[in-house]
């Protein structure tokens, strides 16, 4: 069961990275209608950033997920951990494990509903960051790395809900998915305890959220030092 869903949000994710964002204007279009804006109105689109990504570093965390997912579960397959006496008594990993992946599976086909996506984009961060807890100790680095993961996409689906509802600026809304994340980052890798795949993971996930919309607004790069700071902070005491 657990290799199955592992592939399927595999699966589900490369489709949906590989397909064109309909959001993006092509020059064609525009050349056809040159009052078209560049992105539609209607959505900041900040998650779509994490789903399907528009800069190598996005792409490259992406792929990095989907390897240690699968990775995680061949591995499971051929050594288990849940089992006494690597267990030890301790919660099982895996219910929370493959609630957080059924979830991340349906994540990009509820990118246009930024409600529900929020919904399901907590609920999937929840579900993967208990199961980083209580997998740590039992060198299963990608079970904190997807939590991590989750936890930054969680974080732009609320920003763009909040922007939906509130109408702010591309900038603000950016800033705003990181320094929340940032924030409930800290307390999450300080409760995981000695793993640290899910600050590096968050981590990464600023720097290419930095990238896809820094531009010429100094406020994005703050809010990403900022937050890169705060977890890089909360990694070097894990790692000790």
């Amino acid at each position: 069961m657990h290799l199955v869903v592992a592939a399927i949000f595999v699966i589900c994710g490369v489709i949906f990275a590989m397909q064109p964002d309909a959001r993006i204007i092509t020059d064609a279009a525009r050349l056809a209608a040159p009052l078209l804006p560049p992105v539609a109105p209607t959505s900041i689109a900040i998650p779509h950033l994490y789903l399907n990504p528009d800069n190598l570093l996005m792409w490259m965390l992406l792929i990095a997920v989907w390897m240690m997912v699968m990775l995680d579960a061949v591995g499971q397959w051929i050594d288990p951990s849940d089992d006494e006496p690597i267990r030890a008594g301790r919660p099982r990993v895996w219910p929370m494990l493959l609630g957080a992946l059924v979830l991340a599976s349906v994540w990009p086909l509820l990118i246009d509903n930024p409600g529900v996506l929020t919904l399901a984009s907590v609920a999937g961060a929840i579900a993967a960051t208990v199961g980083a807890r209580r997998a740590a100790g039992r060198h299963r680095p990608a079970i904190g790395f997807l939590a991590g993961w989750a936890t930054a996409l969680a974080s732009a689906a609320l920003a763009e809900l909040t922007a939906v509802q509130f109408g702010l600026s591309a900038q603000v809304v950016s800033a705003v998915a990181i320094l929340p994340a940032a924030a409930l980052g800290m307390a999450a890798q300080m409760w995981i305890g000695p793993s640290v795949g899910y600050s590096v993971a968050l981590i990464w996930a600023f720097c290419g959220l930095a990238i896809s919309t820094m531009g010429s607004d100094p406020m994005i790069a703050l809010a990403a030092i900022i937050g890169i700071s705060a977890m890089a902070t909360v990694l070097i005491r894990a790692a000790s």
